[in-house]
């Protein structure tokens, strides 16, 4: 056997689109992506479950367009992740057909990331945790300190930096104060944020 002949023989794994690393490599990729990305799921998860979830019925497109009170065809673009766009309405019908229940909530991307890549996870269920969606830059990324705004670093100067500050509580308190500002104001886009974080900083 030639070596040539030897190293054909040699199959290479797999790359695994779905791993946690590849999916979360590709959110990285800006908000344009992770917008995408989120379409495309929701676009092939509810197609393939309403085709999936038929089959395990015995349905034909048919029968389960009767039992919604849809045509076939209609049946046929929500069974395609290329076509379907079904509404909420539409799609409580097709549960309440099929005796099925129906989640429809946001989550962070962690738990959409888990759920791709077929990753345990516990959920917090009706939790304020779970409720209060955390966007992906922050849970994922390390805010970056946002550039004072003229009137905060005029305010900052003139009322705590000075050498006679008008109390120790000022002087401590505050600049923590607008630190918590500052991280928030990094959640917006940076003309709001850095005109929320100077108009704080002019009336304190």
């Amino acid at each position: 056997m030639t070596e040539r002949e030897g190293l054909s023989d040699v199959k290479q794994a797999p790359t695994n689109l779905n791993s946690r690393e590849a999916v979360l490599a590709r959110l990285r990729r800006g908000r344009i992506a992770r917008e995408k990305f989120v379409e495309s799921h929701l676009a092939k998860t509810l197609a393939h479950q309403i085709r999936a979830t038929r089959g395990i019925l015995g349905w034909s497109q048919e029968k389960l367009a009767s039992e919604v009170g849809m045509n076939q065809n209609a049946i046929s673009r929500l069974e395609s992740p290329h076509y379907g766009r079904p509404t909420l309405t539409t799609l409580k019908r097709v549960a309440s057909a099929m005796d099925i229940g129906l989640v429809v909530r946001f989550v962070r991307f962690s738990e959409l990331v888990d759920w791709v890549s077929g990753t345990p996870r516990t959920t917090e269920g009706l939790s304020t945790e779970a409720l209060a969606v955390p966007s992906f830059v922050a849970e994922y990324e390390q805010p970056q300190p946002l550039a004072l705004g003229a009137g905060a670093t005029s305010c900052v100067r003139e009322k705590y930096l000075a050498s006679e500050p008008r109390s120790e509580w000022d002087a401590q308190t505050i600049p923590r104060l607008l630190n918590g500002v500052q991280m928030s104001a990094h959640q917006m886009s940076a003309p709001a944020g850095a005109a929320m974080f100077g108009t704080v900083g002019t009336r304190l």
